[in-house]
C-alpha cells in the first residue's frame, strides 16, 4: 500500500530532506511552505525520486491556511499515514528575553508551538486508524538551558509536552505520536544562527562524533519512526545529535 506523508515546512532544510527520503520509498508526499517557487521545485524532485508530490503555499501562523492545506492533502491523497509538523522559525533577533519585542515573541510562538498544535488538530480526524502517526520536531534547545533563545526553547519544550499528551490521547485509536530532537544540523537556519562563523572547533569539542549533522540523517530517523519497524514506539522524542546532549561540558572530558 502506498503511504501518504504530510509535511509542513518542507521546502528547505530538514523538511525538504525528509520529503525526499519518503519519495525514495514511493510515498505520496504532501508538503507545505511559504515559497511557491521552492514548493514547485520540491515536488519536481519528489517525483523524480519515485514519489508523488503535491504542494500548497501555507503559513502556519494562519489557522485557516493550515486547515486548507490539510483538507487539500486529504482530497489529493486520502487518509494520512504520517503527519510531520516540521514548520518552524528561529527568532528574528537573538536577544535576552527582556529585550525582545512582542512581535518577535509572537512570531516564534505562533509558528513553532501554535502552528504545531493546530496542524495536529486539523490532521487528527484524517489520520489512518489504526496505524497512523504524528512526528513533531523539537530541538536540543527544548531540553537544555541556553542564553538568548528563551522563546525558541520554550516552543520546543512545549512541542515535546504536546507529543507526550497526544500519544496518550490518541493511543486508543492505534495512532502513534513521537518526536525528533535534532542537534546542530547543517541547514539554512543553522547558517543564519551561526552567522557564517567557522564552527568546526565547537563541534569537535562538544559533539562526541566531532561534526555537525546533515539533514539527511534527521530524515532517516523520520522514515524509521513512520515505519512498521517502530510500531511499538510512542510518546518518545528521539535525540539525533551526535551525542552532544550526553557530553559533560568540562574541558578534556
Amino acid at each position: 500500500m502506498t503511504k501518504t506523508i504530510v509535511i509542513t515546512g518542507a521546502t528547505s532544510g530538514i523538511g525538504y530532506a525528509t520529503a525526499l527520503a519518503f519519495a525514495h520509498t514511493g510515498a505520496n508526499v504532501a508538503i507545505s511552505g511559504r515559497r511557491a517557487d521552492r514548493g514547485a521545485d520540491a515536488v519536481a524532485e519528489i517525483e523524480r525520486l519515485g514519489g508523488t508530490g503535491w504542494f500548497q503555499t501555507t503559513d502556519v501562523q494562519d489557522a485557516s491556511q493550515i486547515e486548507a492545506f490539510i483538507a487539500g492533502a486529504m482530497q489529493r491523497f486520502g487518509p494520512i499515514d504520517t503527519l510531520i509538523t516540521n514548520a518552524g522559525i528561529e527568532p528574528p533577533h537573538v536577544l535576552p528575553l527582556a529585550e525582545l519585542s512582542i512581535e518577535d515573541v509572537d512570531a516564534v510562538l505562533s509558528t513553532n508551538l501554535r502552528g504545531t498544535l493546530l496542524t495536529a488538530k486539523y490532521a487528527i480526524p484524517h489520520l489512518r486508524r489504526p496505524g497512523g502517526s504524528i512526528i513533531t520536531v523539537s530541538s536540543l534547545w527544548g531540553r537544555q538551558g541556553g542564553a538568548l533563545l528563551p522563546v525558541y526553547s520554550a516552543t520546543k519544550g512545549g512541542s515535546e509536552s504536546l507529543t507526550r499528551a497526544l500519544a496518550v490521547e490518541l493511543g486508543g485509536d492505534g495512532i502513534r505520536v513521537n518526536g525528533i530532537a535534532p542537534g546542530f544540523i547543517k541547514t539554512e537556519m543553522s547558517d543564519r544562527f551561526t552567522q557564517g562563523r567557522d564552527m568546526r572547533h565547537f563541534y569537535e569539542f562538544n559533539v562526541p562524533l566531532g561534526r555537525i549533522g546533515e539533514a539527511d540523517e534527521i530524515a532517516d530517523a523520520m522514515v524509521w519512526l513512520a515505519s512498521d519497524q517502530a510500531s511499538y514506539v510512542s510518546g518518545q522524542t528521539i535525540t539525533v545529535d551526535g551525542g552532544h546532549n550526553i557530553k559533560m561540558s568540562v574541558a578534556n572530558l
